[in-house]
């Protein structure tokens, strides 16, 4: 028997190797081939070259030597037919581990416990539903239009372009340090790494994890738990600032909404949280930006004081959301004031360079709301690819005066709170902590680069960490003319906003009665007009009128009065305005 040889096979998915004895058969080679590629069909070829003009054609009786190959040659594998590929595709069966079942997926891309399910990377899912802006921005050109230069453009025709007057591409450098934009925009950022010969081949979108995940090549020991191979352990991480932003600006509808939220820190002193709700829309101070535009305010149950917020559960969440996507809104992000006041009416400033501008708890919230808000893209194996949620702090400037300040959180900062490895130190807010490893819980090392006081860059870990390493700054406005999704009642006293423990915001049927009585009829539709009313409405348990509003939310999403008013004719409507008359004469 003559000896193996061995013969390396390049396909379009990668190469292998494979060994045949020199008297084996042609038909041997390509079942070995078959079976190292774990392919679907004999439906292949092979060749000597990559131009396909030397073939090594099947034959069961030609052997490997007789047809000119020796140890150490490489052979070209191309499928037969180029509709129909021989390659398995990630859908279909594949090899699972030990354990013999995957857990779920988690939804931070790492699978729950620590353990994977296939050892073949799953495909962009189906039925991922990219958000509305996405799906606009992408069918832009994104160029940056220049106008003809007077003295360089003068043979320059209305349908021919120069040097100085060609458009920019939307990541062009020069043109966005002229406009002082520090990020790029997130399709921006996409445009600069599909551009190019390779267009993004080498530089997909990958979401971060850093969980242990074993994969069927790791050892036995590690797919048992019995231990974790070189195979499975996550690579260390760098940090460094993100260049694009997925959002570009946060802009108020009108300072109403703000002011607003506002009054209950006035009256109580206890400082206030509540979600954003609003649309996304292009942003066109940046080249393919987007804006998130907030409409309304919704304060959740919560406990506060001067100096602390918590959270609690609302059994309106629901209600809340299903008033939101009838009205075409969905939760753009979270708003919370930090508010210390000083003097004839000004407030005290102590966030800044020189000391913090998020504390390290505030951007792990911040983190964990954006992983909770994922944004779906069709770039990724998961179907999703950072976040657009945003973050307002109302604070005090270096004025004095109550300030807005908008943020998110990178990508890296996403994923190293959402798998557990960032928490806060105890009394440093411009520090975060790097987890360490334990028997139970492996953390790779999280690194940050810092000068010395000699200039060099050195690289430190993250224990502690600066939080300005996580942070990115996102502008945030309100229009010169204001907008109105909610129009504001004049000379009308507004409707108590929910879950205030104040005395002049209680928020029942009798203050719903007293609102709604300062309107005539022909006002139906600047009475509801409001979110905190409808959410009220739908959750009102003496005359339920939650199953009905679908017409009435539809009529305010477009602004039709006339329609509003028809469903005031309604039965429920009607029931509803008699026991709110039988109230207000009590």
């Amino acid at each position: 028997m003559s000896k193996p040889i061995t013969l390396g096979i390049q396909s379009p998915e990668g190469q292998k190797r494979v060994q045949v004895s020199g008297t084996a058969k042609i038909d041997e080679l390509y079942k070995s081939v078959h079976k190292a590629f774990d392919l679907k069909s004999m439906e292949f070829s092979l060749f000597k070259d990559q131009r396909k003009s030397v073939e090594v054609a099947n034959s069961k009786v030609k052997s490997v030597t007789s047809s000119g190959l020796k140890h150490g040659d490489r052979l070209f594998m191309f499928p037969k037919s180029k509709s129909d590929s021989v390659f398995k595709t990630p859908t279909e069966p594949a090899a699972v581990t030990a354990s013999g079942s995957g857990a779920a997926a988690a939804p931070g891309g790492s699978a729950q416990n620590g353990t994977s399910s296939t050892s073949v990377s799953p495909a962009v899912p189906s039925n991922v539903k990219e958000d509305p802006i996405d799906i606009e921005l992408q069918k832009l050109d994104g160029k940056i239009v220049r106008g003809k230069d007077p003295v360089h453009c003068k043979n320059c025709s209305s349908t021919s372009s120069c040097v100085h007057c060609i458009p920019l591409d939307p990541f062009d450098e020069s043109y966005l340090k002229e406009k002082q934009i520090k990020f790029l925009s997130f399709h921006s950022y996409l445009r600069k790494i599909s551009g190019g010969m390779s267009k993004g081949k080498f530089t997909p979108l990958k979401n971060l994890c850093m969980k242990v995940k074993p994969t069927s090549r790791c050892s036995y020991a590690c797919t048992q738990g019995q231990g974790i191979c070189s195979k499975c352990l996550p690579s260390a991480v760098t940090l460094g600032r993100q260049p694009w932003r997925h959002v570009d600006s946060i802009m108020f509808e009108n300072a109403q909404i703000v002011d607003r939220f506002l009054q209950f820190w006035r009256e109580s002193g206890a400082q206030r949280v509540g979600w954003l709700y609003g649309k996304y829309e292009h942003y066109t101070e940046v080249p393919l930006g987007i804006k998130a535009v907030v409409s309304a305010i919704y304060e959740p149950p919560q406990e506060s004081s001067k100096d602390h917020i918590n959270i609690l559960p609302d059994p309106r969440a629901d209600i809340v959301e299903e008033i939101a996507n009838g009205l075409g809104l969905t939760k753009v992000g979270w708003i919370f004031t930090d508010l210390v006041p000083a003097a004839n009416g000004q407030v005290k400033n102590y966030r800044g360079m020189d000391t913090h501008f998020l504390s390290a708890q505030e951007i792990i919230n911040a983190a964990n709301f954006q992983n909770m808000h994922p944004n779906p893209s069709k770039s990724t194996e998961e179907g999703y690819f950072g976040s657009k949620f945003v973050t307002v702090c109302v604070t005090g400037n270096k004025e004095n005066e109550i300030h807005m300040e908008g943020y998110q959180v990178s990508n890296q900062s996403m994923a190293l709170v959402r798998d557990n490895i960032l928490v806060p130190t105890k009394d440093a807010p411009e520090l975060a902590y790097v987890r360490e490893s334990s028997e139970k819980n492996y953390v790779p090392d999280v690194f940050f680069m810092e000068k010395d006081k000699y200039g060099n860059e050195i690289k430190k870990i993250g224990r502690p960490l600066p939080v300005e390493y996580l942070l990115i700054d996102v502008p945030v406005s309100t229009p010169k003319e204001p907008q109105y999704t909610f129009p504001v009642p004049q000379e009308r006293k507004q409707f108590p906003v929910e879950n205030r423990l104040l005395e002049s915001s209680i928020q029942d049927f009798n203050s719903f009665a007293r609102y709604i009585s300062q309107f005539r009829s022909a006002e139906f539709y600047d009475a509801v007009a409001d979110f905190h009313v409808l959410v009220f409405l739908a959750a009102l348990d003496i005359v339920p009128l939650r199953d009905f509003m679908g017409s009435l939310l539809e009529s305010l999403k477009i602004g039709d009065r006339e329609g509003a008013r028809e469903w005031s004719y309604l039965d429920p409507w009607s029931n509803l305005q008699a026991l709110v008359q039988a109230s207000t004469m009590n």
